[in-house]
């Protein structure tokens, strides 16, 4: 059985195209991989680029309601797109070494939670988050073995994105303080998930990102073929 591990960070951090090279890389050395995303390519995952995030259609109907209820609504959203997803890595798991996936759990919280300035508010969703993300991975017995969190200041993520055809991936006009809060989620994350998250700094060159996480991957997996075969 092999293992799944997340890629995590802000828009412009280099995420996608470390992706890119990492999957070659692997499977160079031999290893089977797979790559996933959320939002997922079903219909829902679908409905959720172009509805919610507006990536590849009208977002009106969600940018119609107010910020707390289009936040909730989103989360749920998410949330049912992942449930689905789940079952459909823990099927695919016996017949690859390791599952990749383009975001997860730690960005519907790192997101969802930047959109408000109710910090009571704000609290209440970010635990109702957590213990939503907790019940699916529960309910399946599901594990993430490892999260790179690709780490890099807001100002100079926004610098990359200002060079981007398609803008911010459905969060076109955001300021920088929304980007600092959704860093600020993603750090958050990782002291409460020491063990799981692995900070990389995102502000080298890809091919430098892409051997750090190497390095540590090809333990885990290794780790896990010794595991297997005692």
């Amino acid at each position: 059985m092999g293992i799944f591990i997340t890629l995590e960070g802000i828009d412009g951090s280099g995420k996608t195209t470390a992706l890119k090279l990492l999957c070659s890389d692997l499977a160079k050395d031999g290893y089977r991989v797979l790559q996933t995303k959320e939002p997922t390519e079903t219909l829902l995952g679908k409905f959720i680029r172009n509805t919610v995030l507006g990536t590849g259609g009208d977002a009106s109907f969600m940018k119609s309601m107010d910020i707390k209820t289009s936040a909730l609504a989103a989360l749920f959203l998410f949330s049912a797109d992942r449930t689905a997803h789940v079952d459909e890595i823990i099927a695919k798991l016996d017949s690859f070494d390791i599952i990749i996936c383009d975001r997860f759990i730690d960005s519907t919280y790192a997101y969802q939670t930047a959109n408000s300035d109710d910090a009571e508010g704000t609290r209440d969703l970010k635990e109702f988050i957590l213990t939503i993300n907790e019940f699916i991975l529960n309910r399946r017995s599901f594990n993430i073995a490892r999260t790179y969190l690709l780490d890099l200041e807001p100002k100079v993520a926004l610098s990359r994105l200002s060079g981007r055809v398609h803008g911010f991936d459905g969060f076109d006009g955001r300021s920088p303080d929304f980007f600092n809060a959704v860093r600020e989620g993603y750090l958050y994350l990782s002291v409460r998930h020491k063990d799981r998250i692995k900070i990389i700094d995102a502000s080298g060159p890809s091919e430098n990102i892409v051997m750090e996480i190497l390095k540590d991957l090809k333990g885990l997996v290794d780790e896990k073929i010794a595991s297997t075969n005692e």
